[in-house]
Order: structure tokens, then C-alpha cells, then sequence
């Protein structure tokens, strides 16, 4: 893979490629929210944005020439969306699971209060990933993947080729095809004839989780997530009943373990990778020989202090928090680079936890209340500082300038910090029916958050499952050697049960068969995914802003099910058309 220099690097900032980034980003938001609870999962949109984007200034072109570059700054600053709603929905959401679910006395968070933690995160986020780029990218050449797919995706969307509305259709007819399930049949059956036995199968009907499996591949979805849902569903949920326990306590202890597990990794991570490389690792954070925003990192972490402050969190957690953010950073930034997973919401709740921790011992009192502002304030930034690193080995490949990605993530950052509150209330009112719903929105991360804060009904098999999970990375780090499974993605498997796993079984199947039989397809399927996702996200949001404006349930469903009609027959008509010249 040919790799260009940074100082050829072209230029590609402009006023139209900021605006396409502006609305991407506005878009990517909205649905990665939805898709973020509804899933529990957020594969990086950078795939997604670079279709849009070069389709959107395509077109544009007629009046004025575009290029690579420009492409890449558009879809760079859109992706920033994405990474800002799984920052929000990962965390914020575990406030309402411990009011309604917990018992616990707690108030949601204000959304401009909530705002000033986003763009504070978000932009330190930002300044943190400029010197890292020089280490992870220009001298150790990490892989990201999801960056180096992107920039092969550019290439050959500007060499020609519709893409771009083959996209749009399969956004189209996904979006249609969700809104119909949702109105008619949202759970196609439940095997309840097994339920005596301790198994619980649900089926659904989500495209979206199919072409997710798709993306994450056979080692993620099919022997990790899939594997994970088996282990805790089909083989220790059934013994347990088998053994007298009631099927609700035992499910909890699957799942308190499965959290174990999740957080068990990030944490193993955290210690088989970062300790034995520390200085080499944060040695780029104190480098400030470069241009004045390699400088800012410090004077802004003081800004960050002062807006924590200013939401009400107290002095020593406000200054334990913007430290964190230094150290997670940092270390999403490697992760990501290595491995293209990015467990942001765990360095959060790593850092909640170390505050709590240290008042605890203290003999202060923290609050829940602070400890979800830190552990969302902590996640945007590793958000934002690990998965930029995709825009800059995009850039590196592509040969545009870092400079420009820069610039529009710094203006999307803001946008997306503002808009991300509010956005998520919009999301959480339109489906407060179903939030926390094992089958329908499940929002795993964010009651790994609040579980993390508040205790779980089983600890002694949250603690299981964080040893396991803790040994087992420290395992994989040492033995240089392949692992079978990611203990992440297993985790999450026992905590989602097999509605989940079933479907990203079949994507990681069909991923698999792609790449062994017909290689030449993957591409295919990585737009077929993308389309899949967009489309479900675009029909839940709709569907929940409608609801939020006063519309019925129902009315706002159909008047979604009619706009993805008309789309359709109208994206056809245009296709036809377009033949015929």
C-alpha cells in the first residue's frame, strides 16, 4: 500500500467541504445515537462518510473541480458525529437506568451543562491527537484499518463508479424495511416452549446487525460476540435453572459477568500494554516543537478544568478527570491503531472509578451525578482523540494535509459537542417505552456505566468475569500469539444474550465466505453494511424527533414509512432516467 509523504500532502480545506462535514457530522450524530442503544455497538462511520462525501462534491463538481483531498477533509470532519454520539449514548443514558431501574435519586443532566462537558471533551480530544499522530502514525505506522479501508474506498470512488447511489438505495429500502418492522412486526417470535429450560431465543428482524457482523468480521462477531452469547445463553443460564435459580437472577449473573469481562479487558489492556511502554508512549504529549497547536494540549486541559467546575463537579475530581483524559487518550489512541476497537466508555468508567475511589478514602462525598459528567467527559475525548487517527492515516495515504483534518475536526468537535445533548434527549424521549429493553434497545454500555457507579446484583461474577477477562489479555499480550476470540466482544455477547448473536453470526459468516470464495465482493458488502446501518439510523431518529414534535407514535411512524416511499420511487426513477442517457 503506497503511502505519501506528509510534506506532498495536498491541500483540500474549503468552504463546501466544511459544510458537507457540518451536515455529516449532524447526520452521523443522530443516527449513531440511535444505532449506539439500539445495538449496543458502533462500528466508525468513516466508511459511510466517504461514500457521501464523494458523492455529495461529485456533483458539486459540475461547477467547480474537486479532488482526493477534499473528499478526505469532508468525510474526515463528518465522521467526528459518530465518535461524539457514542461518547453521549454510552454513558449519559445509565443515569435514567439507575432512576428507573435502580431505585437511586438521581436527576438527568441539564443538556447545556451536558454540552460544555462535550465540547470540552471533545476538543481536547482534538489537541491530543496532533502529537500522537507523530508517533502512532508517521513512526510507528500503526494500521488503522478502518482509516486505510477509507482511503482505498476514496480512491476508488474518485476514480469513478456509483457508489454513492447504490448507497443511497440500500439506505433507502433499509430504512423503509425498519420503519415497517417497527409498525408491524418488531420481534418475529419468541421460542417461549423453551423458556422452561433456561433458554431465552428471541428472534428479530435487523439488517442493521447483519451488516454489522459483516463489517466486525468472523473472529468478532462470529467466535467472540456469537461465541460469548452460546457460553452465557444456551450452556450456564440453562444449568443454573436446571439447578433450581429463578430465570431472572440468572440472567443477571450472566450479564454481571459479561460487564465483568468487558471491563476486565480494557483494564487488561491498560496494564499489559501501556506499563511496560509508558514513557515511550507519552513521551510525544510533551514534544512541543511543532506549530502552536502542539502547545495547546496544556493551556486548554486548564479551560477543561474550569468547565467541569462549572457543572458542578468538585475540584479534585474536575483536575483527576482532565489528568485522565491525558492518560486514556492516549492509550485509545494506540488501542485503536492496533487493534480498530476503541472501549471508550471503559477509560471512563476507569477514571470515574479512580475519583470515587479517591473521595471515598478521603472521606468526601463525590455523587453520581459527577461521577457520569467525568466518566462522559472522559469517554468523548478518548473517542475523539483514538478514532482520529483513521483521518490522519487516511490523510498519510492519501496525501492531504494534516493541517486541514485539523481544522475541520476542531469546527465539527464544537458542533457535535453542542448538538449531541439534545439530540440524545430527542432519542431517549421517542423510545423511553422500550430504553433498556433486552431485545429492542438494550444500551449495554451505558448499564455497564451505571452498574459500574452503583454495584450489580452479582459482584462476586462481575469480579469472575474481570479476572478472566484481565488474565486472558495479559495472556494474549505475553504469548505473541494469535488469540481465538476478543474477550471484549465475548463479554458483550453474554451481556446481549442470542438475539444479537444469532445476527452477527450471519454477518460474520457471510464476511467470511466472502473472503475466502469471492474476494472481490468484500468491498460490495462493506457498502451493502453501511447502507444498512444509515438506514435503520435515519428511520429511528426520524421516527423519535417526530414523536418528541407531538406527533403519535404511529402518525410519526407512517409519516416516515411515506418519505421513505417517495424516496424510493423517486431514487428509481432518477436511476432509470440516468440510464437512458
Amino acid at each position: 500500500m503506497e503511502v505519501i509523504p506528509e510534506e506532498t500532502g495536498g491541500a483540500g480545506f474549503s468552504l463546501r467541504a466544511l459544510f458537507i462535514a457540518i451536515g455529516l457530522t449532524l447526520f452521523l450524530l443522530s443516527t449513531s445515537i440511535y444505532i449506539s442503544l439500539r445495538l449496543s455497538a458502533l462500528p466508525w462511520p468513516i466508511i459511510f462518510s466517504v461514500i457521501i462525501s464523494a458523492g455529495v462534491l461529485k456533483i458539486l463538481s459540475y461547477f467547480k473541480a474537486t479532488n482526493p483531498n477534499e473528499i478526505n477533509v469532508a468525510q474526515a470532519g463528518g465522521t467526528i458525529g459518530g465518535l461524539m454520539a457514542s461518547g453521549v449514548a454510552f454513558t449519559i443514558p445509565g443515569i435514567i437506568f439507575l432512576r428507573d431501574y435502580m431505585g437511586v435519586e438521581i436527576e438527568m443532566v441539564d443538556p447545556y451543562l451536558l454540552a460544555l462537558v462535550c465540547v470540552s471533551g471533545g476538543v481536547l480530544g482534538v489537541l491530543l491527537s496532533i502529537p500522537l499522530r507523530r508517533t502512532f502514525i508517521d513512526e510507528e505506522n500503526l494500521p488503522y484499518p478502518s482509516g486505510a479501508a477509507g482511503a482505498e474506498l476514496l480512491k476508488a470512488q474518485f476514480k469513478g463508479g456509483r457508489s454513492a447511489i447504490f448507497v443511497t438505495f440500500i439506505i433507502v429500502v433499509a430504512g423503509l424495511f425498519a420503519i415497517t418492522r417497527d409498525i408491524y412486526f418488531p420481534v418475529l417470535f419468541t421460542l417461549s416452549s423453551l423458556v422452561t429450560y433456561g433458554i431465552y431465543i428471541t428472534v428479530v428482524a435487523m439488517p442493521m446487525a447483519i451488516g454489522i457482523g459483516f463489517i466486525l468480521g468472523p473472529k468478532i462477531s462470529l467466535n467472540s460476540w456469537f461465541g460469548g452469547s452460546v457460553v452465557g445463553w444456551l450452556l450456564i443460564i440453562p444449568y443454573l435453572v436446571s439447578r433450581g435459580w429463578d430465570g431472572g437472577d440468572s440472567i443477571a449473573l450472566v450479564q454481571n459477568a459479561g460487564m465483568g469481562i468487558v471491563l476486565g479487558s480494557g483494564v487488561g489492556f491498560f496494564v499489559s500494554y501501556v506499563v511496560p511502554k509508558i514513557r515511550r508512549i507519552f513521551a510525544p504529549l510533551f514534544k512541543f516543537d511543532g506549530p502552536w497547536y502542539f502547545k495547546a494540549s496544556p493551556i486548554f486541559s486548564i479551560f477543561a478544568i474550569a468547565s467541569m467546575l462549572a457543572v458542578g463537579v468538585p475540584v479534585l475530581a474536575a483536575l483527576v478527570s482532565v489528568a485522565g483524559v491525558w492518560v486514556m487518550a492516549t492509550i485509545a489512541a494506540r488501542m485503536t491503531g492496533e487493534t480498530d476497537i476503541n472501549p471508550l466508555e471503559q477509560f471512563g468508567i476507569i477514571i470515574g472509578l479512580v475519583s470515587l475511589g479517591l473521595y471515598s478514602v478521603l472521606g468526601l462525598e463525590l455523587g453520581y451525578g459527577s461521577a457520569f459528567l467525568i466518566v462522559c467527559f472522559v469517554s468523548v475525548a478518548a473517542a475523539i482523540s483514538g478514532d482520529i487517527g483513521h483521518d490522519y492515516k487516511s490523510a498519510k495515504l492519501i496525501g492531504t494535509r494534516p493541517s486541514d483534518i485539523i481544522k475541520v475536526d476542531f469546527i465539527c468537535v464544537i458542533i457535535a459537542g453542542i448538538a449531541a445533548p439534545f439530540i440524545l434527549d430527542i432519542v431517549l424521549t421517542g423510545y423511553a417505552d422500550v430504553l433498556f429493553d433486552p431485545v429492542l434497545m438494550p444500551a449495554v454500555q451505558s448499564q455497564l456505566v451505571a452498574g459500574s457507579i452503583f454495584g450489580f446484583a452479582h459482584p462476586n461474577a462481575f469480579y469472575a468475569g474481570f479476572g478472566m477477562a484481565f488474565v486472558y489479555e495479559l495472556i494474549s499480550k505475553f504469548s505473541k500469539r494469535q488469540m481465538p476470540f476478543s474477550a471484549m466482544a465475548f463479554g458483550i455477547g453474554m451481556f446481549l444474550g442470542m438475539t444479537f448473536g444469532i445476527l452477527l453470526a450471519i454477518g460474520g459468516l457471510i464476511s467470511y465466505a466472502v473472503k475466502r470464495r469471492a474476494p472481490d465482493m468484500e468491498h460490495t458488502g462493506i457498502l451493502v453494511s453501511a447502507g444498512l446501518m444509515g438506514g435503520e439510523g435515519i428511520a429511528g431518529f426520524l421516527a423519535a424527533a417526530l414523536f418528541v414534535a407531538g406527533i403519535g407514535k404511529q402518525s410519526a411512524n407512517y409519516s416516515v414509512m411515506l418519505v421513505f416511499g417517495i424516496s424510493l420511487i423517486l431514487l428509481m426513477v432518477y436511476t432509470i432516467w440516468s440510464r437512458r442517457d
